[in-house]
């Protein structure tokens, strides 16, 4: 945004700064189906209105520095699992950053997949899985069964442990680490 001589930056006014960070989220939804955004804040600061078009190529550009950090918990979470890419045969996709194209095409580009999966309500997803496991993880807590529908094309596994590499010993002598290896469903399982 250009200087404004002789009064304040706009980024001083914390009026307009929050005006403008509210039209962002909008602005960000609108790139995430489109090219470009029409930009339009009425009366920002001193009677002038902000008027202009954002190409998503220069949404993209701004947010580099942020774009640039999608492929790291990709490959930590593979180092972690002890597992390399060809060990995958399924990439589920979930969470609200998956409606920013960006964001698919890195995650595409770190798994070398051409193709996604996105089966599940991603924000929802996310939601139920935290909540289930934090619920499960307390003895105040008793969850019921969940129902799905689904024969599996595939088995699916799951490791629980601690974020930070601990050897056998150290978590044979922490109380508070928690290490579980289990088969969620086989794939001869009917799920219903």
């Amino acid at each position: 945004m250009p200087e404004r001589q002789g009064k304040p930056s706009v980024i001083e006014n914390a009026k307009a700064l929050k005006r403008v960070q509210k039209e962002s989220v909008k602005i960000k939804d609108v790139l995430s189906s489109n090219r470009a955004a029409e930009v339009k804040i009425g009366e920002l600061v001193d009677g002038v209105t902000l008027k202009m078009t954002l190409p998503r190529s220069t949404f993209e550009e701004k947010s580099e520095q942020l774009l640039s950090r999608v492929e790291k918990p990709v490959l930590d979470a593979l180092k972690q699992a002890d597992m390399t890419l060809d060990d995958i045969d399924q990439v589920e996709v979930i969470g609200g950053g998956l409606r920013i194209p960006k964001v698919t095409e890195l995650i595409k580009l770190a798994v070398n997949r051409d193709v996604l999966d996105v089966h599940l309500n991603g924000d929802e997803a996310m939601s139920f899985g935290a909540s289930y496991i934090a619920s499960n993880s307390s003895s105040s807590f008793k969850v019921r069964k969940v129902f799905l529908t689904q024969h599996p094309a595939f088995e699916y596994q799951i490791k629980i442990s601690p974020l930070e590499q601990m050897s056998e010993e150290e978590l044979s002598e922490s109380e508070i680490a928690y290490v579980k290896d289990f088969t969620l469903f086989k794939q001869s399982d009917y799920l219903g």
